[in-house]
Order: C-alpha cells, then sequence, then structure tokens
C-alpha cells in the first residue's frame, strides 16, 4: 500500500472520529476563498513594501561607511565607485519581485533605488529613481544582467571618470563623476522577519529584516553593526575561521589514527574546535574595529558602549552569556568604554586614527 492509499478499515476509523468529536457551535457567515487569495496579495504587497523601507534606508548608511572607512580595509579589499544601487524588474527578490517592481517601477531598464547620502553620485546630483540612459557614451546595459554590467564600469581597482546620461521626469540629465575608494564588500537586507541576526561571510554583510528594522530605531544601532561585520571581513576574520577549522580537522585526524578512533569523526570534532578557537577574541576585535570605523563615518562613538544596554533588554540572555561564541553584552559594554576613549585620544591630539595591531598590518 503507497504512503497515500488507505484502507476500508482506516477510512471507518477516521469517519468514526471525525463524527464523534466535538464541534464548534457557533453558526460562522460564510466563507469567500476568492476574497483570502485577493486579502493574501494585500498584505505581500504591504510586507514587500516595509522590506523596501528598511533596505533604502539601510543602504546609505552602509555605503557611506563602505567608502569613508575606507582606510581600514587592505589594499587587496580596495574598489573604486560611485555609491549607487541600481535594479530592474528581475533583481528583487523572488517572492516579492513583482510587488517591488510594482512600488518602484521598474523595467528592464536600470534605476537608481538605493543611494550614499555623502557618496560621489550624491554629491554629483544623481537621485534615487534616476533611470541610466548611457554610460560613457555607450547605451547602459538592461534586462537580467544588467545590474552586473553596471558595476563592470563603476566597480573598478583604479579612480576613474564616469559619465552618465539619465532620465529625470521625462528629462536627459548628463552628470561626470569621479569615482571613489571603497571596501569592496557588499551588503545585503534578506526576507527573514523573524530571526534576529546579522553575520560576514568575508564577502558579504548580511542582515535579517527583524534585526535591520530593529537597529534602525536608534540613531546608531545600524552603523553600530555594520561597522561591527565590516570589522570582520576587513580583517578576514571568516579566513581565519577556515584556516582553524582546517587545522583542527588534520590534528583531529592524526589523533584520531592514534588512538583508534574514527577517522571522520575525529576530523569533524578538530574541525569543529578550531573553527570555534578565538571566537570571543575575533568578536572583541571586529567591536574594537568598529569604534574605529564610526570614528571614521563621523559617528559620536560615546553613544556606542550604550548600544549594547539597549540589546540586552532586546536579547536578555545575552547579557551573562559566556562560554559560547560571542562576549556577554555586560563584557562588550566594558571593553567599548575603553575602546572609545583609545579613539578620542586620537581624535583629540590630531593624529590619524589608526587601530592597534601586535605586529604591523598594512
Amino acid at each position: 500500500m503507497s504512503r497515500y492509499q488507505f484502507s476500508k478499515f482506516q477510512i471507518l476509523l477516521i469517519s468514526l472520529f471525525l463524527f464523534s468529536c466535538a464541534q464548534p457551535q457557533s453558526s460562522l457567515p460564510s466563507y469567500d476563498q476568492q476574497l483570502s487569495i485577493d486579502e493574501q496579495k494585500i498584505q505581500n504587497q504591504l510586507f514587500a513594501d516595509s522590506w523596501l523601507k528598511t533596505y533604502q534606508s539601510f543602504v546609505p548608511i552602509g555605503v557611506d561607511i563602505l567608502y569613508k572607512a575606507s582606510d581600514l580595509c587592505g589594499t587587496e579589499d580596495i574598489i573604486f565607485g560611485i555609491g549607487v544601487d541600481v535594479a530592474t524588474k528581475h533583481d528583487a527578490p523572488e517572492s516579492i519581485r513583482e510587488e517591488i517592481n510594482k512600488s518602484l517601477n521598474l523595467t528592464d531598464r536600470l534605476k537608481i533605488v538605493a543611494i550614499g547620502t555623502d557618496s560621489a553620485g550624491y554629491r554629483s546630483g544623481l537621485k534615487v529613481g534616476d533611470e541610466i540612459i548611457k554610460i560613457n557614451g555607450k547605451d547602459a546595459p538592461n534586462g537580467e544582467k544588467a545590474i552586473f554590467d553596471f558595476y563592470k564600469y563603476v566597480s573598478k581597482k583604479n579612480e576613474s571618470s564616469i559619465n552618465l546620461k539619465i532620465m529625470r521626469n521625462g528629462n536627459e540629465k548628463d552628470f561626470s563623476i569621479l569615482t571613489e575608494a571603497r571596501c569592496r564588500f557588499n551588503y545585503a537586507i534578506d526576507l527573514d522577519n523573524n530571526t534576529f541576526n546579522a553575520y560576514a561571510d568575508g564577502n558579504n554583510i548580511v542582515f535579517s529584516l527583524r534585526m535591520a528594522k530593529w537597529l534602525l530605531q536608534d540613531e546608531i544601532g545600524a552603523a553600530m553593526v555594520f561597522a561591527h561585520e565590516l570589522g570582520h571581513n576587513a580583517n578576514h576574520h571568516v579566513a581565519d575561521k577556515i584556516q582553524n577549522a582546517n587545522t583542527g580537522a588534520l590534528v583531529g585526524l592524526l589523533l584520531g589514527i592514534a588512538i583508534g578512533a574514527n577517522p571522520a569523526d575525529a576530523m569533524d570534532f578538530g574541525a569543529n574546535i578550531g573553527a570555534t578557537s578565538y571566537s570571543i577574541d575575533y568578536e572583541n576585535e571586529a567591536d574594537y574595529l568598529s569604534i574605529y570605523i564610526l570614528a571614521l563615518s563621523g559617528y559620536d562613538i560615546s553613544k556606542a558602549p550604550n548600544f549594547w544596554r539597549r540589546f540586552a533588554v532586546e536579547v536578555p540572555n545575552s547579557i551573562y552569556s559566556g562560554g559560547g561564541t560571542h562576549p556577554s553584552t555586560s563584557e562588550r559594554f566594558v571593553r567599548l568604554e575603553t575602546y572609545v576613549k583609545e579613539v578620542q585620544d586620537q581624535i583629540d591630539r590630531g593624529l590619524k586614527l589608526k587601530p592597534k595591531y601586535k605586529k604591523h598590518k598594512e
């Protein structure tokens, strides 16, 4: 009998169960399923607009930090750009693509959908909603791969001048923009409105929608966590953890062979120990770098430590956390106060802001 076939006895048993169960007593008005389907569309549009509002509020903060803190990224992690996000009708998250296209009136043509408020593009006069017609005298790319082709023009390893012709309110305008240095890392707001999370993976800085919304409630929250995750990427913490995991796997294998343990289990055990080694130290270092990043980006760093008090109220288990992968919020608050003093001293003395490393770092 297949998974979805029932015997006569099973059908009889189910029928008896349904007839013998207590039932609701109210006489409800008739239900129109089509109205429910229509309501689904309304609610999905509301969710899409909520995501879009969060994204467009978050991007200027992240973009400006990537440019202003570029001195803290190594030469291998520097590119030059103009500080704009563009999109076509093919680029929004698939589950809300139709709704986003409707809200932004996206087509096959490139449109600026977000922009850094202190970026080269913004200072040159570009605005959200501008359609890009030509780049350096050539027709701008369009269609599914348009954004990838666009960034080939404006994200390069060296400074260059970008000439754009845009369409704004039915009028064509020309702009000549000199690209500026920025940390190369990308950023994203995912659609997860349940998880309270942000992470860096070595190439990207990603925030859950719920986390991003909460961070935007505070004047320094979004910048604070963006700077922290940038600190991870700028100091290659993910690569270090992978190296530690590989080392741990090798040590685990050798020890497993020596004691007669299952090699695969021994390698997994060693890799896990290696990957989590220095996790708290990496978090503390990212916090330390975040204060330098915030200072370079023009934020009032004296407000930074209080962020961890706000976080503790939101996630009270973090107050006493210890022995895991992250320091407690109480430890982070105290440490940040010392980082702020160090950075503020450099500012007061008119020095170039430069984190202190155990050994020379380019």
